[in-house]
């Protein structure tokens, strides 16, 4: 697959952020809660050389632990990318290989609502920011990351981005499947507050079709 339309695009802005989703020609987003079953040998390679793109690597709590994320591991030599997960309740399994077996330091980003003890315990397997009162202010937590962000969802978060109109760039993946699980890549909180993109690229490998989408601004 021809990389050169991402590696090339225009990204003029820091913080940066693009999105990198897959959804079926139904619009379902996964098979049995997951997105790996939608997923070409193409858009795998896409994956992971947007990876290779960003400074960091942006993730809901429920991707984590429902699609059985592990830490960023270059197939390429290049450094490992730190992941940051954002979390009000600080659920999350940190004997899990996302925190033991990472190179580079997770980052959990978090709210003052969280519990105190649960973020004292969590600070000795990850970099624990706490932004935002009773939620995590996505914007501000987008500020502090800094750098070009690729979040790999999942639809509550890139709801969140959308709503603080900090999505940049959206990189979607069609897929030659339907009838997968209902839903969409982006959650019901957007439902009426418009977002409008232009086309960036289009270009097809097999049967998925790999579009990029811009903001307007």
């Amino acid at each position: 697959m021809d990389f050169s339309v991402y590696d090339d695009a225009p990204r003029p802005t820091r913080p940066w952020v693009f999105a990198n989703m897959v959804a079926g020609v139904d619009g379902s987003v996964a098979v049995d809660g997951r997105t790996k079953e939608m997923s070409s040998e193409a858009d795998r390679t896409l994956f992971h050389h947007l990876r290779t793109c960003c400074d960091v690597i942006l993730v809901g709590a429920s991707t984590v632990r429902e699609e059985n994320y592990g830490p960023h591991r270059p197939k390429d030599g290049s450094a490992p990318k730190p992941i940051a997960v954002v979390t009000n309740s600080l659920q999350l399994d940190l004997t899990s290989k996302f925190f033991t077996d990472a190179e580079a330091r997770p980052i959990i980003v978090t709210s003052e609502r969280s519990p105190r003890d649960a973020r004292d315990r969590a600070a000795d397997a990850a970099d624990v920011r706490v932004i935002g009162e009773d939620s995590v202010d996505i914007a501000a937590a987008i500020d502090d990351l800094g750098g070009l962000v690729l979040t790999e969802g999942g639809p509550t978060l890139l709801a969140e981005i959308l709503l603080a109109d900090r999505l940049d760039e959206l990189c979607l993946t069609i897929a030659p499947v339907a009838g997968g699980d209902p839903g969409r890549i982006v959650a019901d909180t957007l439902s009426g507050q418009l977002r409008r993109f232009t086309l960036g690229s289009a270009v097809h490998e097999g049967n998925d079709v790999f579009l990029r989408y811009l903001r307007v601004r």
